[in-house]
């Protein structure tokens, strides 16, 4: 993010952290209501134009955004729109995208006050291998055709009383409004956001089994040595590679298995 919208990104953020507090009730009521504005905005090209025109000075932009938003949603993000249509943004886009991200961020700060941030964590990113691993069930997902109030109901049964409130929401907005992500690549941005939250980085662990308790831990002491700070492990268990770990920690890979070493192998006696 540049220029204006960088400026005004960080005062959203400062502005959430004081609306929010430590209340997760509170929390939760502004995320959902971010949601909302950033969808209604996302309908109404005329709006987000007009609430990012900087032809019009910032007490006129925060007077519309009060006008449009009254009664219609939490009033505590109304406040919070309404101060940042004051500032400047890189366009309406980029202004309706950080309304989401900091629904996102407002929900991670309920689950974080109520203690089960990890298991968003977990939960986001477990249900992002059962979608990679389901072809047919990312269709009916993401299918434009079929009514929101089905596709609604096909995420609540499948999660519902399996997941946390907050897990069960991000996935429902992911899902029904998902843009300029795949499924995947919006639910694994969700897990940075979380991880971000506690200062940590997160390190997908594939492995042939299960690790122990002892070797996760052991894992995450190593891991957190050598990236110069906490680490959250999402561990995905694949029979196929023998023996052996790979660890992605963003772009990065280091790959310890089995398979590699014999690939590494099979390379040098081709060489010969």
């Amino acid at each position: 993010m540049r220029g204006p919208s960088r400026e005004a990104y960080a005062a959203f953020d400062e502005r959430l952290r004081t609306a929010v507090g430590g209340s997760a009730d509170a929390a939760a009521a502004v995320g959902a209501a971010l949601f909302a504005v950033a969808d209604l905005m996302r309908e109404q090209p005329a709006m987000r134009r007009a609430l990012t025109d900087i032809g019009r000075s910032p007490d006129d932009r925060e007077t519309l955004a009060r006008t449009l938003l009254h009664g219609r949603t939490d009033p505590a993000a109304v406040d919070l729109v309404a101060a940042a249509a004051r500032d400047r943004w890189g366009g309406g886009r980029a202004f309706a995208s950080a309304i989401e991200e900091f629904g996102l961020v407002a929900l991670l700060s309920a689950a974080d006050q109520r203690g089960v941030l990890d298991d968003v964590e977990d939960e986001l990113f477990r249900f992002g291998q059962v979608v990679r691993a389901e072809p047919a069930l990312r269709t009916a997902l993401l299918d434009q055709a079929a009514p929101v109030d089905s596709r609604r109901g096909l995420v609540r049964t499948l999660l519902s009383e399996r997941v946390t409130a907050e897990t069960l929401q991000v996935v429902e907005h992911v899902v029904l409004g998902r843009r300029g992500r795949t499924l995947e690549a919006a639910l694994d941005h969700v897990g940075e956001l979380a991880a971000a939250r506690r200062r940590r980085r997160v390190a997908v662990i594939r492995v042939a089994a299960p690790l122990s308790t002892r070797h996760r831990e052991r894992l995450e002491q190593v891991l957190a040595a050598q990236t110069g700070g906490p680490v959250h492990l999402n561990v995905v268990v694949e029979p196929d590679m023998v023996g052996g770990i790979k660890v992605e920690i963003g772009d990065e890979v280091v790959d310890g298995t089995v398979r590699s070493r014999l690939a590494d192998v099979e390379r040098q006696l081709a060489g010969r």
